[in-house]
C-alpha cells in the first residue's frame, strides 16, 4: 500500500514537472513570437516610413515640375505678347513709311549691287539688313540713318539676307542669315558683331533662305 502511494506521488511529482516545463516551454514560444512580431512591426513600419519618403519625393518632383511648366507658359505667354506688340508696332511702322510717294531715307556703303534686304523691329527700333554683290552683309539703324555692322565672311556674292526669328524669339539674340554664291548659308550675331554658324553642303550658289517651323 505504501509503495503504490509513493507511486502515485512520483507520478504527480513527475506530471506536475511535465506541467511546469510546457509552462517554461510555452513561455518561451510567447516570448519568440512577440519577438517575432515586435520585428514584423519594425519591418512594416521601416517599409511605411520608405513608401511615405518616396511618395513624398514623387509629390515634390511633381508639384517642382508643375511650377516649372506653369513658369515655361507664362514666359510662352509673354513672347507671345510682345511678339503680337511687336508685330503692330511694325504694321504702324511700315505704314508710316510708305505712306507718302516721297524718298524718306538713303542707305550707302555698299559698293557693289544689293541682291537682298530684309526689315526687322528690335527693342521697338527698326532696322534694315542686306546684302550685296560686295560679298558684304550690313545691318542699318532706320531711325538714326546709319550703317551699325558690316559682315565680310562670305567669299562670293552674298544673294540673299533675313533677320532670324528663331534666334529672338527662344534667345532674345538678333542674328542675320546670309546666304551666298560661295555655296554657304551663315549665321551673324549682331550684338556680338561676329559670325555664329556655317552651313556647307551645297554644291553651287544658294540664292535664297527660308525659316520654318517643324
Amino acid at each position: 500500500m505504501e509503495q503504490e502511494i509513493q507511486l502515485k506521488d512520483r507520478q504527480i511529482i513527475e506530471k506536475d514537472n511535465r506541467i511546469k516545463q510546457m509552462e517554461r516551454d510555452s513561455q518561451q514560444e510567447l516570448l519568440k513570437y512577440r519577438a517575432d512580431i515586435e520585428m514584423i512591426k519594425k519591418d512594416f513600419n521601416d517599409k511605411e516610413k520608405k513608401v511615405l519618403s518616396n511618395h513624398e519625393k514623387i509629390v515634390k518632383s511633381l508639384e517642382e515640375k508643375n511650377a516649372k511648366l506653369t513658369q515655361d507658359c507664362e514666359q510662352l505667354l509673354q513672347k507671345l505678347k510682345s511678339q503680337q506688340k511687336e508685330e503692330k508696332t511694325t504694321k504702324s511702322i511700315t505704314f508710316n513709311l510708305f505712306l507718302s510717294s516721297k524718298l524718306l531715307r538713303t542707305f550707302t556703303g555698299h559698293t557693289h549691287f544689293v541682291n537682298s534686304i530684309d526689315y526687322s523691329i528690335f527693342d521697338g527700333r527698326p532696322f534694315i539688313c542686306s546684302g550685296s554683290v560686295d560679298k558684304t552683309v550690313r545691318v542699318w539703324d532706320v531711325e538714326n540713318n546709319k550703317q551699325i555692322r558690316s559682315f565680310d565672311g562670305h567669299s562670293d556674292d552674298v544673294y540673299c539676307v533675313k533677320f532670324s526669328p528663331y534666334h529672338y524669339y527662344n534667345n532674345n539674340r538678333k542674328v542675320i542669315c546670309s546666304s551666298s554664291g560661295d555655296k554657304t548659308i551663315r549665321f551673324w550675331d549682331i550684338e556680338d558683331n561676329r559670325q555664329l554658324q556655317v552651313f556647307n553642303g551645297h554644291t553651287f550658289w544658294v540664292c535664297g533662305i527660308e525659316f520654318f517651323t517643324i
